[in-house]
């Protein structure tokens, strides 16, 4: 089971004159992914380094991966979806995901007009996303789809939402996989040093009593 994590290549040209940042989301879902004995994985960054359509199509055919995960701000959004659509694109046969906040609250319009988008990760990806990625794994994918909680998708010219799944509980077993970034690459420019940014907040449950 070959994974491949992909950062979408959007440029503001604001926030990028001071330096260059680590997308901490890959090394939470890459850390939980590897801890459930998925670790056959790969991370591109195609923001930081730049990387072309025609780059990331080399990247993806000496990849062959089963499963192409991305992630999107709002100003990104477009650029996840056309790096998803070379994919499949690439790779008909590979499952095409894609998570972060905007498709998390727009995933009827993202999956209306990105249908290449297999599936949408809702919410706290970690362990949406190894649920996910079992179901693939064991073969029970796509039969299985509405019984995966926190995901959406399309099914013919529907968009299904299933049940969100609950916010993750045990926080103190979130270990992210720090080694799959490139250190090297994230500097922040006015003081010359190495510059990490993880993740220290998560929304409560609104089901629980803390979220009420």
């Amino acid at each position: 089971m070959r994974i491949l994590l992909m950062h979408p290549n959007y440029h503001s040209g604001g926030a990028e004159i001071a330096g260059n940042w680590p997308p901490a989301w890959v090394a939470y879902l890459a850390g939980a992914l590897k801890s459930a004995g998925f670790d056959d994985l790969r991370f591109v960054d195609a923001m930081t380094n730049d990387l072309s359509e025609d780059q990331v199509r080399d990247i993806l055919r000496d990849e062959k991966p089963d499963i192409i995960g991305c992630t999107a701000i709002t100003p990104s959004i477009y650029k996840a979806e056309r790096l998803l659509e070379i994919a499949k694109e690439m790779h008909p046969d590979a499952v095409t995901v894609l998570g972060g906040i905007h498709a998390t609250f727009m995933y009827n319009q993202v999956l209306t007009e990105a249908p290449w988008i297999d599936a949408i990760v809702r919410g706290e990806g970690e362990e949406i996303i190894v649920d996910l990625v079992r179901a693939i794994d064991e073969r029970r994918w796509p039969q299985c789809r509405k019984d995966i909680k926190g995901i959406a998708y399309r099914d013919g010219d529907r968009v299904i939402a299933t049940a969100a799944a609950p916010t993750v509980k045990n926080l103190d077993a979130i270990a992210p996989d720090w080694g799959v970034l490139q250190w090297d690459k994230y500097i922040y420019i006015p003081m010359n040093a190495r510059v990490a940014i993880p993740n220290m907040a998560r929304l409560p449950d609104p089901r629980s009593k803390e979220g009420r």
